[in-house]
């Protein structure tokens, strides 16, 4: 007998149909909001060439080995599973040469994310992204559209007020050098303060000290320079207006000069959104301008800013303020049937109403009336629909009212549009393939 266990890899867990509410109801407002402010839906390939992955993470080439899941193909091709989408739309936008179309180009995804990295609350192996970016401009005010596009979202799904806007700015990528050089000298004069696991950060990318949860390295990074202080008049500026826009769109916002964001290629201003009083560790996303990752990926210089938020550390953050997410699968009726010719009629009829909005359910297999009464009161539907031989023979159906127990008997020809009109008009779901919507009849 097989003795292994029957579960999924660590790290990765199903989304099951309740999770699904929640995903589903945070997608629309994502689409809804996004279309609002003119993104457009992009979608980039799940595995991404290596290669192109290390120029666009120079400083941190060794993250691809060390944090992300890569193989090579029967070609001979190393791929690497992407773990964010930003250097994908970074490509694609050298690619698909979405440099001769108007600018700013501004797109936005929902896509799964997979990543090899400690698990933990929050933390996961394989997960989901949804994010915001605009490419080639570059102005304070296209960051604050960013930004409150990103704090609609929190509050339309109710968690802007367990949420704190940190935001920062490294200026420039010259201001960037010259500060994380200086930061570089700083740790080395204590290098003996700092944890020796950490030590590897020191001369590769001091600015990870800033992001590790350790007390000791907390004080520490409190003490080393601050960005603050290498900013240039053209920063201090551009940072100004971000904070006056941001005031102008009443965004609540913390300026944080100790908050960095992890990934090498930011350059300017970054922000991330913590939970209230618990910090970074419990953030839900950020993101920042990235003025010179495209100019890695071998393209001409362009400007461009972005969100990335965690769709389950978003969903967390709803279940945390018990935001009931609002569904569309509950049903409206429920088909009972006993012979063979009435589960015939039942299927034609399961068919019309489906086609009419009604969303309905039936137990086509050889279960008891008893048992698919038992069915139909587990669905919590409003209604339910019976039918044996003498309804077959009669050409009627029985409509059951759950909640009262009433019932009334109807002829089968009028069995849809009595239901539609019990059900009510605002309440039934019809896809239009002219329009691609979906109305209400």
């Amino acid at each position: 007998m097989d003795t292994r266990e029957i579960k999924a890899p660590i790290g990765m867990s199903d989304m099951l149909p309740k999770d699904h509410d929640y995903f589903t109801y945070l997608k629309k407002v994502i689409r809804h909001r996004g279309r609002q402010a003119g993104f457009r839906r992009i979608s980039t390939p799940m595995l991404e060439r290596t290669d192109i992955l290390k120029l666009a993470l120079a400083e941190d080439a060794d993250r691809i080995e060390k944090r992300m899941y890569s193989l090579r193909d029967p070609e001979g091709t190393d791929l690497t599973l992407r773990s964010g989408n930003t250097i994908g739309i970074a490509r694609a936008y050298v690619e698909k040469g979405l440099k001769d179309l108007p600018q700013p180009i501004s797109l936005y995804y929902i896509e799964q994310q997979a990543r090899f990295s400690h698990v933990g609350p929050g933390y996961y192996r394989h997960f989901h992204q949804f994010g915001l970016e605009v490419l080639g401009q570059s102005d304070a005010a296209l960051d604050a559209q960013v930004i409150y596009l990103a704090h609609s979202i929190h509050k339309d799904i109710g968690i802007d007020d367990r949420l704190e806007l940190n935001i920062n700015t490294f200026g420039n990528n010259d201001i960037k050098e010259t500060f994380i050089n200086d930061l570089k000298e700083f740790f080395k004069e204590k290098q003996r303060s700092v944890p020796t696991e950490y030590h590897r950060f020191i001369e590769r990318d001091p600015i990870q000290l800033f992001l590790i949860e350790d007390e000791d390295l907390e004080i520490l990074c409190q003490m080393a320079p601050s960005i603050e202080n290498y900013l240039d008049k053209e920063s201090k500026e551009y940072f100004a207006d971000l904070c006056e826009y941001l005031e102008e769109l009443s965004v609540p916002f913390k300026v944080n000069h100790r908050m960095f964001r992890k990934l090498p290629y930011y350059s300017g201003m970054m922000f991330e959104f913590w939970e209230k009083n618990r910090g970074r560790k419990k953030a839900v996303g950020g993101g920042g301008r990235y003025d010179n990752l495209i100019e890695r990926l071998s393209g001409t210089p362009t400007p461009a800013v972005n969100y990335i938020a965690g769709v389950e550390r978003t969903i967390a953050q709803m279940k945390i303020n018990k935001v009931i997410a609002p569904s569309k699968d509950d049903l409206h009726v429920f088909v009972a049937q006993l012979g063979k010719q009435a589960k015939k009629k039942c299927l034609l009829q399961l068919a019309l109403m489906h086609d009419a909005g009604i969303k309905a359910v039936g137990a086509i297999g050889k279960s008891s009336m008893k048992e698919q009464i038992a069915m139909a009161e587990s669905f919590k539907v409003p209604y339910m629909v019976l039918m044996g031989l003498t309804e077959v023979r009669e050409g009627k159906a029985i409509i059951r009212e759950m909640s009262k127990g009433t019932q009334s008997t109807v002829p089968l020809d009028k069995l849809v549009a009595e239901l539609k009109k019990m059900i009510g008009k605002d309440k039934l779901d019809v896809y239009d393939p002219t329009s691609g919507l979906i109305k209400t009849q």
